[in-house]
């Protein structure tokens, strides 16, 4: 927060350039006025502050949009170097010249060399130094602002390319247990076909937003499983539970039903005698605790994630970054998938979160 706080106050002078170096060579002025004071009044110190800063301007701006950005950022220290002498050589001339013929502040004595000579390239570092800093903290700051920005286009560009593999793949199972149906005449068809168009309305355009109401995702799910149900018939035994502070929460859609689509393409549809799947959800204290477990053969399957499960994997990690914990589970006749994610305080975010201080945790055991 701080950070975009400083970055919007840095753009807002960079929209005030003029302002911005007034008031940059006002302080430097009145530093001057405090530190080489021999004495005067303050308005012949004022003066002759004045008179020496055309010298500084010199040697700052000649830093800070020249030898800087053409050679130092680039790595080209010797150029830059020897542009710093010849620079420095330049802002020293002229301090010389206005010491003598414009201010006659210490006139012409050949121990200048060794009185102001130092003083003069001391004061010539030290303002330089703080206009180099300025600049590239605020080159910096601009830099980093970018970079956040490109993340988080490529984070919303990289959402939707998952969910667009996401969407064929689970349509794929869902029209292959719906042309089963059909095969056979079924009289359950006209419904499953109407739940299977709340499905596809539900991709289609409810989707696209970032989150959604996490009863719209379970009642989603049960479309889902009686789809799957209807396939299956006896051979399928579900368990579901859905309890909890369930209303007003929202979660990105479609990250719970590859869990159950894997659970019945690897696991179910292995099997050839009764498999079934039990599904716990439940929310409490800001939590939500999803636990699927589904029985499957002893010999597991060659892949026993497929790609909707390792897309959604991804998507918890692009979209819940800190706050979930994820365990897969393989034992000998079963599977288990076990959830939590925590739902930010307070309110419901509208974008895509940001990192918090919870650990991820993965284990595949």
């Amino acid at each position: 927060m701080e950070q975009h706080m400083y970055a919007r106050f840095i753009n807002k002078l960079s929209h005030n350039r003029l302002l911005m170096h007034v008031l940059f060579w006002a302080a430097v002025t009145l530093f001057f006025c405090f530190v080489f004071n021999r004495g005067e009044s303050s308005w012949i110190t004022i003066g002759n502050s004045l008179g020496f800063l055309p010298g500084h301007m010199i040697f700052v701006y000649t830093l800070n949009y020249f030898l800087v950005p053409r050679y130092v950022l680039k790595g080209k220290f010797m150029t830059a170097c020897l542009g710093l002498i010849v620079v420095l050589a330049m802002a020293l001339l002229y301090l010389r010249i206005a010491d003598v013929y414009i201010l006659h502040y210490s006139g012409y004595r050949r121990l200048w060399v060794l009185e102001n000579f130092p003083r003069s390239i001391f004061a010539l570092f030290s303002v330089g130094w703080i206009a180099v800093s300025i600049k590239l903290i605020k080159h910096w700051y601009l830099e980093k602002e970018v970079q956040q920005r490109l993340e988080k286009e490529k984070l919303i560009v990289e959402l939707q390319l998952l969910k667009s593999q996401l969407h064929p793949h689970f349509l794929f199972n869902t029209l292959n247990s719906l042309y089963s149906l059909t095969l056979e005449r079924s009289q359950q068809a006209p419904q499953l076909v109407l739940k299977l168009a709340s499905l596809l309305r539900y991709i289609l355009y409810e989707c696209n937003e970032p989150y959604t109401p996490l009863e719209k995702e379970i009642e989603n799910i049960r479309n889902y499983i009686e789809l799957e149900q209807s396939r299956f018939a006896e051979r399928l035994d579900i368990s579901l539970s859905f309890t909890g502070d369930i209303a007003g929460r929202t979660i990105a859609p479609l990250l719970l039903l590859p869990f159950i689509e894997n659970s019945i393409k690897h696991g179910v549809s292995e099997q050839l005698d009764t498999s079934w799947i039990s599904l716990h959800l439940h929310v409490e204290n800001d939590v939500l605790t999803f636990k699927l477990i589904n029985s499957r053969d002893e010999q597991p399957p060659a892949d026993p994630q497929g790609l909707g499960l390792r897309n959604v994997q991804r998507r918890l990690h692009l979209l819940y970054p800190g706050l979930h914990t994820l365990k897969l589970t393989p034992e000998e006749d079963s599977y288990m998938v076990f959830l939590t994610i925590v739902f930010p305080a307070q309110t419901h975010p509208q974008t895509l979160p940001k990192s918090a201080n919870h650990a991820v945790q993965m284990s595949y055991s």
